[in-house]
């Protein structure tokens, strides 16, 4: 468990300047940020749950930074986004933190078999060949 928290912390590390830096240039005043995590549901699609508190009139990334690197070691294996909006004028921001390389689907349920047989393009192609 010692080499899964190194390694998703050693992940995060080249996104803390990144967030830095979004806060400073956008993210900054009346702004509210939230860390979102996905949760797959049944019909294949991603339902957003917010991690912890939202973030309002950010000054630094220091503390944001801090509960994405929470949300991914608790959901290593979940896409992991910032959703920020601005009340006036409205606004919305999203800024994807992390995007898993596999996602797991749901197992398919097994097709129902034939019930009809019919001759495979095979069978027929040498047939042809030997008359």
């Amino acid at each position: 468990m010692q080499l899964d928290n190194y390694f998703i912390k050693l992940t995060c590390l080249a996104l803390f300047n990144k967030v830095e830096n979004l806060v400073q240039q956008s993210l900054r005043g009346d702004w509210i940020v939230r860390i979102q995590y996905g949760v797959p549901s049944s019909d294949n699609t991603l339902r957003w749950q917010q991690w912890q508190s939202p973030f309002f009139a950010l000054q630094n990334a220091k503390a944001l930074n801090q509960a994405i690197l929470a949300c991914r070691l608790n959901y290593p294996l979940q896409p992991v986004r910032l959703y920020a909006e601005k009340v006036r004028p409205e606004s919305h921001f999203i800024y994807w933190i992390h995007i898993p390389t596999h996602q797991t689907s749901p197992p398919a349920e097994p097709l129902p078999e034939s019930r009809h047989t019919q001759p495979t393009p095979i069978a027929d192609y040498q047939q042809a060949q030997a008359s």
